[in-house]
């Protein structure tokens, strides 16, 4: 089978209605352009992290069911920001109808977890709850309901380390434009 051919950059069609990286679902923080945090600030968003390697804290308050509510104002990282499906997708290694499967199953991946605990769709949440999780069902004092939702999340985190987030070595490569929210 034949691969698309490459696609320009300015091609983000997968990102339509997806917003993992934007609402805290794949990442804690994103990482401020040098010279932008006066702007970040006077949009009202939450700093932290030193002068020399600021972030913000995700979700952004400018998500909205999936999409920028300032898009053509958004921020540097937001314009930079390549999730690896959308690299994969741009590099003509996947069609545009696998990618959309690929945002679809990630959101349902993500149903399955809020549908037991809504604030779980955070991955800063997540971390937390699982180690919660593991240590209940190590000490033997889970249930099956316990051990379900621990399952739901490691499935979600699974698929967005495979299809979404970016490796260490993807993040280096690109540092300057999108090492944005490990």
């Amino acid at each position: 089978m034949n691969d698309p051919p490459p696609r320009p950059l300015e091609d983000t069609a997968p990102c339509i209605g997806c917003g993992l990286c934007c609402n805290g679902t794949l990442y804690l923080r994103a990482k401020v352009t040098p010279g932008e945090e006066p702007r970040l600030l006077e949009h009202g968003l939450e700093l932290t992290g030193d002068a020399e390697k600021p972030y913000f804290f995700l979700p952004c308050k400018y998500e909205s069911c999936g999409r920028c509510t300032i898009y053509e104002k958004r921020f540097d990282i937001c314009r930079s920001f390549r999730c690896a499906l959308l690299r994969s997708y741009q590099a003509g290694e996947i069609d545009a109808d696998k990618a959309r499967a690929t945002v679809a199953r990630a959101h349902e991946l993500v149903a399955a977890v809020t549908a037991s605990d809504p604030s779980a769709q955070l991955y800063k949440v997540r971390i937390d709850v699982r180690g919660e999780l593991a240590r209940d069902v190590e000490s033997g004092t889970a249930d099956t309901s316990v051990a379900r939702r621990l399952l739901h999340m490691v499935a979600l985190d699974t698929f967005l380390d495979r299809w979404f987030r970016l490796k260490k070595k993807d993040q280096s490569e690109s540092a300057e434009t999108s090492d944005s929210n490990s």
